[in-house]
C-alpha cells in the first residue's frame, strides 16, 4: 500500500515538474506578437498541454495558437489554428473565470485580431474585470503588464484609466 502512495506521489511530482514555468511562457507571449521564433518555441513548450491541464496553461495554449496562425500562409491552416486556439481560450476562461491572467490574455487576443473574425465579444467585460481588479494582483510582473496594456491598448477611456 505504501508502494501504491509513494509512486502515485513520486507521479505527480514527475507531471508537476514537467509543466512550463510560468514566467518563461510570459516572456515568450511577449515576444511572440512580432518574433516567429518565439511564437513557435511557446508553441512546443505547450506541446503536452490539454484541457486537463491547469486552466492558465490551457490559456496560454489557445493564445499560442493563435499567435502561430499569425505566421501560417495557408488560409485553412490558420483559421484552424485560430479556431481551436478560441476553443482553449474560452475553455480556460469557463474553468477559472476569475483567473485575471486568463482575462488579460483573452482581452489582449481580443484587442489585436481583426474584426472580420468575430471575436471580440468579451472585450468590454474583461476590461471592466481587469480595470476591478489590477490593483488587487499579488504578482508585480504580471501587474505591470495589465497596467501597461491598458493605457496603451487605447481601449481604455480618460475615466477608466484614472482607477488603474
Amino acid at each position: 500500500m505504501l508502494l501504491i502512495i509513494f509512486i502515485s506521489l513520486l507521479s505527480s511530482k514527475i507531471i508537476v515538474a514537467n509543466e512550463p514555468n510560468l514566467s518563461e511562457l510570459r516572456d515568450l507571449y511577449y515576444r511572440a506578437a512580432e518574433n516567429k521564433e518565439s511564437a513557435f518555441r511557446l508553441s512546443a513548450m505547450l506541446k503536452t498541454v490539454d484541457t486537463r491541464s491547469p486552466s492558465i496553461l490551457v490559456c496560454y495554449k489557445g493564445v499560442s495558437e493563435m499567435l502561430e496562425a499569425k505566421y501560417l500562409i495557408n488560409p485553412f491552416n490558420k483559421l484552424s489554428k485560430f479556431k481551436n486556439g478560441r476553443k482553449l481560450i474560452e475553455h480556460a476562461v469557463k474553468a477559472n473565470p476569475h483567473e485575471i491572467e486568463i482575462r488579460f490574455l483573452r482581452f489582449c487576443i481580443q484587442t489585436n485580431l481583426p474584426g472580420f473574425l468575430g471575436y471580440k465579444d468579451h472585450i468590454k467585460g474583461d476590461k471592466a474585470f481587469l480595470i476591478a481588479q489590477v490593483n488587487k494582483i499579488n504578482d508585480g510582473e504580471l501587474k505591470q503588464k495589465v497596467k501597461e496594456y491598458l493605457f496603451n491598448s487605447k481601449c481604455c477611456s480618460s475615466e477608466e484609466l484614472k482607477k488603474i
